[in-house]
């Protein structure tokens, strides 16, 4: 902004305002515009600042007419103001990069422009000052934008590996079953039809896992509580996933404890915590062995354990242990897509709830997941 009033009235139309008015409409002017605004005095005390400079630096305008530009930008001190002021003087306005303080003591960095102009013969320079993305700021966005990208290339990659596979044994079984299923018994065919069927429930656990975390993400997942029959519940999601570990021959036991009958909880969204625990459970387990699933209602939660005798999870792997597509260094060629502990930390949090693991590699894992239990 220009403050000279040599500048003829037709072409300035503030200027035919009385000088009061006219002072009072342009700092009007000033508290609208998105920048911090300064006038100061040639001796860097503040004349005006605009309601943005305030709440950016974090004073009060009072208090900020009582500083200086030395009191809140370390880069101008006294000894080099004149030469600044001096330079402003010939060029009529400068451009430069500078470091502001707020009241608090952060330190800004700020691109500022500087104006000279006089008012009714009185010497002002305008500072437009505006903060800008720190260089550390900018690569740490890069650095978010470039694993996103990496996570988005690892979904499509790990999708794409799942599927194919599960779709090739259908397919490898399914042309065995047609070409030989005259001559083989039902014994001999069992195999391949048990193949076929895990490979379908596989597949649609992934996709099932790949559209909550992606609704998560979006915050498109509803929380809806309704009355649920925990025992009930669990008794019949371990029928389920029991007949799906016949296979392996793994073994689910289910105890319960305290009053569970009937709590307010999102089955849609209980169902896939405890089944993505129970699947790890026995896909980490040796064969044969057993896998335990607790309930207990007390002191306002709910409370599941979910503990087997597996591989565990090595403390290098802890730190990542629900973050999407990290999988184990431990886990060899055991199939998985890294998702399903993203997918229960998610749900977990949505009921307002907490997850906690205790782990010792080589000898099992127990996780314990604590939702509130909400008043019907």
């Amino acid at each position: 902004m220009a403050f000279n009033n040599d500048i003829p009235d037709e072409y300035n139309p503030i200027f035919t305002l009385p000088p009061e008015e006219e002072l009072q409409f342009a700092k009007f002017l000033m508290n609208y515009v998105a920048d911090a605004v300064f006038w100061l005095e040639p001796d860097a005390r503040f004349f005006y600042v605009n309601e943005r400079a305030c709440r950016w630096l974090g004073y009060s305008r009072e208090e900020l007419l009582s500083l200086t530009m030395h009191d809140v930008a370390p880069g101008l001190p006294a000894e080099v103001w004149s030469d600044q002021w001096r330079s402003l003087k010939q060029h009529g306005s400068l451009t430069f990069e500078s470091r502001y303080r707020t009241k608090a003591g952060r330190i800004l960095s700020v691109e500022t422009a500087f104006t000279y102009g006089t008012y009714h013969g009185r010497e002002l320079g305008c500072v437009f000052a505006r903060e800008k993305t720190t260089e550390v700021e900018l690569r740490s966005s890069l650095e978010q934008e470039k694993k996103r990208s990496q996570l988005r290339a690892q979904f499509i990659c790990m999708l794409s590996h799942e599927v194919r596979t599960s779709l090739n044994l259908i397919s490898f079984s399914t042309s065995l079953l047609r070409h030989y299923s005259q001559q083989w018994t039902e014994e001999k065919k069992r195999p391949h039809l048990d193949g076929i069927q895990s490979a379908v429930e596989q597949t649609e656990h992934l996709l099932d896992d790949v559209l909550l975390i992606g609704k998560a993400e979006a915050g498109k997942l509803n929380f809806e509580p309704i009355p649920l029959d925990l025992h009930q519940f669990c008794c019949d999601l371990v029928a389920q996933m029991q007949l799906m570990s016949n296979i392996s021959q793994h073994s689910i036991t289910f105890v319960s404890q305290g009053n569970c009958k009937v709590a307010n909880i999102d089955k849609k969204l209980l169902q896939p915590i405890l089944t993505n625990l129970l699947d790890n459970a026995i896909k980490y387990s040796p064969s044969s062995s057993t896998v335990d699933l607790e309930l207990s209602c007390r002191d306002g939660n709910v409370i599941f354990q979910i503990k087997d005798a597996g591989i565990g999870i090595p403390a290098a792997d802890r730190q990542r242990l629900f973050e999407p597509f990290h999988r184990g260094s431990n886990v060899g060629d055991v199939p998985g897509t890294g998702i399903g502990l993203a997918v229960v930390k998610k749900l977990v949090d949505l009921h307002g709830g907490q997850i906690a693991v205790v782990n010792e590699v080589g000898k099992g894992t127990t996780f314990t997941v604590t939702l509130p239990l909400l008043s019907q």
